[in-house]
Order: C-alpha cells, then structure tokens, then sequence
C-alpha cells in the first residue's frame, strides 16, 4: 500500500491519477476496518496464537517436532513464531506482503534449510493458518491468508 502510493505520486505527478490507477487505494480503503480489526485481535492474543501453534503443532506429528539434541528448541521456535507474526500482521495491516522483509525470511530459510527442518516448517506454517483462522472472522482470514501462504511457500516444502 505505501510502496503503491509512493509510486502513484511519482508516476502522476503533475496530472491527476487515471481511475485505474486510484483504484488500489479504493480497495484498501474498503478493507482497512477488517484490516485494522484483525491486525488488533492478532496483537491482542500473540501469546495464545503462538502456544496453539505449537501445541498444534507437536499434536500434529509429534515425532517430527521431538527433541533433535540435547537443547529443546521450543523458546527459539516460539520467538520465531512471534517475529513471524509480528511482521505478517503489519503486512495485513498495510496490504504490504513486502513488510515481511525480505531479508528476514532469507536468513530463517537458511536455518530452516542448514538444520533440515524443511518438513517441519512445512508443518508449522500450514498449522499458523489453521491457527490463526481460529482467532479471526472469515474475511479477516481471507485477508491474512495470502501473507501466512507467502511464508509458507517461502520457509516450508
């Protein structure tokens, strides 16, 4: 939505922006109230989110999330879940898949991919949409679906 904007005033300046062009701008505007809505129900209930989704996720296939080493990972997977969250639901709020940076989801699929956890991301991101449908009205989920799917595509197989 920022980075549209930006465009728009670069690309009509000195002429008034064509219906087409404006038309971005139309449609966040009628889905900024459930964008607003579900980006505070999602603030709201982080820290429930993210324990379903990890005990979903362990109920799912539990010997797929069992201990690898001596260190449970649980802690850093919950702070990954949070991050991941946190920068989806700024994407939802401003119609931005570009908000989940780049970079960040670049360094986390090398981990992902350095210890072989392609399988289990796979899983988790699958059960962070289940989740996360749990917690919103369905066209609060239609909304934020395609970032959670962007991730998905991105961290899992």
């Amino acid at each position: 939505m920022l980075k549209q904007l930006a465009r728009l005033s670069v690309e009509a300046d000195g002429r008034y922006a064509t219906a087409t062009e404006l038309q971005f701008l139309k449609d966040y505007l009628d889905s900024v109230d459930k964008r607003i809505s579900a980006y505070e129900k999602i603030q709201a209930m982080e820290s429930q989110i993210v324990s379903k989704i990890d005990e979903t996720r362990r109920a799912a296939e539990p010997e797929l999330f069992a201990k690898t080493s001596q260190v449970d990972g649980t802690l850093v997977c919950k702070r990954d879940f949070t991050n991941i969250l946190r920068y989806s639901a700024a994407a939802l709020l401003f119609d931005d898949c570009d908000r989940v940076p780049d970079n960040y989801l670049l360094w986390y699929k090398t981990i992902v991919r350095t210890f072989k956890y392609d399988r289990a991301a796979g899983v988790t991101y699958k059960v962070v949409q289940d989740v996360t449908k749990q917690y919103l009205t369905p066209q609060e989920s239609a909304l934020f679906s395609p970032i959670l799917e962007l991730n998905q595509v991105v961290l899992g197989q």
